[in-house]
């Protein structure tokens, strides 16, 4: 009777977080966010690569490359078991970036000089607003950076040919000319305007723009407003909160980056202005840090919390990594495994999933099991490799001979095991190695948590001479 009453708790939780994502946009009220008239409190996650990546998935991929639709789904589906309803994703990218490769921007100039936008490149973005909403989780996204990673203001001063991004009229025209360029796109998947779509909870006016003056702020912000009256506006801030972020009718939302002892203060002190406080981005690298957090965000008046960063599977197998926080820890894969850093990082998401229900006075349903993983072709006889399903945290991997009968080779076989390319954590491939005798054989792979197996992925075959 329990087991049913939890998969009937389940069901009804995450059918009702999914059609509650496609109807109404979040709004405010004072220093609260409302979603259909409700409290709208989150503790989630960044997702710096749902757009673009950043990170190497295969030894044949170069870092920089485009994100597919799985691995944008593994993402999305990943913040909606753990119960975030939002994440924040990332700048688009700008040429002229530190990691960027050749014209692998979203934001580059022509042949002829002209700043232009990636058409395939922002398909992608079509393609991970629609997913999201099918999913039913909602992202922020901030629209420049204040570093270079990406491509930042100064790359985009340089392609306007400004000499100042925050006071030059150029700068600022062409800039303006993006965001409303932006607003006014139709997605190529589902037909809506990004100013018309709910599954974009804010734009953010920067990341972590410690250097926009007040002017520039408040500027963009009544540009946007202008243009767009469905969407929330954040800030952009780093480690202190403008003045103008809480004079500015048009700014609706203030954030901070890493103040964990300050950044229950900044939530006061928005709520004493009429404003809207969330903690953007914090380090989730030990299970006692963000165990404090989450539970601060959740008796203070901030809106929610984000951790930084969540890396999602990647196509071609495992998943992707990133090293931060000077090397003492990489970055979050669902659902955590011991594998990697950060230490204890099932217990990591194992608090935040608490408090991402709690934040929102629901009980913890209990996680599903995980869907089938998708088997794919066998390169070399026999290593297999597979794209990996949300939530699993182990696989069982089967082989079938002649006779059609399944035999189990292994279990408990994890897909979070990275290796070291170049310094860098990369996907350990393959995931499993059979050395079959000559014969046609039949493989296969369930994926497993603890409340239950998937059912079989697709077959493949391989014949051993």
């Amino acid at each position: 009777m329990d087991m049913l009453r939890n998969f009937l708790l389940s069901a009804f939780l995450l059918t009702t977080l999914s059609a509650s994502a496609h109807e109404s946009f979040v709004t405010r009220n004072g220093s609260s966010l409302l979603l259909d008239g409700k409290s709208y409190r989150f503790v989630s996650v960044n997702i710096p690569n749902y757009f673009i990546l950043e990170d190497t998935g295969d030894v044949r991929e170069p870092s920089w490359h485009r994100v597919t639709a799985f691995e944008q789904r593994d993402a999305a589906r990943a913040v909606k078991r753990l119960g975030g309803q939002v994440f924040r994703a990332y700048c688009f990218a700008v040429e002229g970036g530190r990691n960027v490769d050749g014209r692998m921007a979203h934001i580059y100039a022509d042949a002829n000089g002209k700043i232009s936008y990636n058409e395939q490149l922002f398909r992608d973005v079509d393609r991970g607003l629609a997913i999201a909403a099918e999913e039913g989780v909602r992202v922020i996204i901030p629209l420049v950076d204040n570093w270079e990673w990406f491509g930042g203001y100064a790359e985009w001063a340089k392609l306007a040919g400004a000499q100042d991004f925050w006071t030059d009229a150029k700068a600022k025209a062409a800039y303006k000319d993006f965001l409303t360029w932006l607003l006014n796109r139709k997605n190529t998947v589902n037909g809506r305007l990004y100013k018309d779509d709910p599954t974009i909870m804010a734009w953010e006016l920067g990341n972590e723009i410690d250097k926009a003056n007040a002017n520039w702020l408040s500027e963009m912000a009544a540009h946007l407003k202008r243009h767009d009256r469905n969407h929330l506006i954040v800030d952009g801030g780093h480690k202190t909160i403008p003045a103008v972020s809480l004079q500015d009718s048009n700014i609706d939302i203030v954030t901070t980056h890493y103040t964990d002892d300050q950044f229950v203060g900044f939530a006061e002190q928005a709520a004493r202005a009429g404003k809207v406080y969330f903690y953007g981005e914090f380090n989730p690298s030990s299970v006692q840090q963000v165990s404090k957090i989450v539970s601060q965000t959740m008796t203070s008046p901030a809106a929610g919390a984000l951790a930084w960063s969540l890396r999602f599977r990647a196509e071609t197998g495992g998943f992707y990594y990133h090293s931060d926080f000077d090397g003492n820890s990489d970055s979050l894969q669902y659902p955590g495994f011991s594998s990697n850093l950060p230490k204890g990082e099932r217990q990591i998401f194992s608090a935040l999933r608490q408090a991402a229900f709690a934040i929102r006075d629901l009980p913890v349903p209990p996680e599903d099991s995980p869907d089938a993983p998708t088997l794919l072709p066998i390169r070399f006889p026999v290593a297999l490799n597979w794209q990996g399903s949300t939530g699993a945290d182990s696989y069982e991997v089967q082989r079938a001979g002649a006779d059609g009968r399944w035999q189990t080779l292994a279990t408990d076989i994890g897909d979070a095991q990275p290796q070291m390319l170049d310094s860098k954590p990369i996907p350990r491939l393959s995931l499993y190695r059979d050395h079959p005798p000559a014969g046609t054989w039949s493989y296969r792979v369930i994926a497993r948590n603890a409340n239950g197996d998937s059912a079989p992925s697709n077959t493949v075959q391989v014949v051993v001479p």
